[in-house]
């Protein structure tokens, strides 16, 4: 299922505007426990689209430091979310 689902939110980011694929990405870092595909999409979605103005003053890679962040602060986060009520 995380496969297919990395899967679908590579698509989407190569083929929809970023207000489709962010919270699709977003929604697996909360459903996945640690899911670094969210830091390498991210990372990809800066190579390919660039950071802009916001690029030059995060080290180039700003959605790649959130998503990493978003990954870190998402995680503790989980254990107290419960998906099988």
């Amino acid at each position: 299922m995380r496969v297919g689902f990395t899967i679908i939110a590579l698509i989407l980011t190569l083929a929809l505007p970023y207000w489709v694929y962010l919270p699709f990405i977003f929604a697996g870092v909360i459903v996945f426990p640690l899911y670094i595909e969210a830091v390498f999409l991210a990372l990809l979605i800066d190579t390919l689209y660039g950071g802009g103005e916001y690029g030059k003053m995060l080290f180039g890679f700003p959605f790649g430091i959130v998503a990493a962040l978003l990954v870190i602060f998402a995680a503790p986060l989980r254990e107290h979310l419960r998906f099988n009520a």
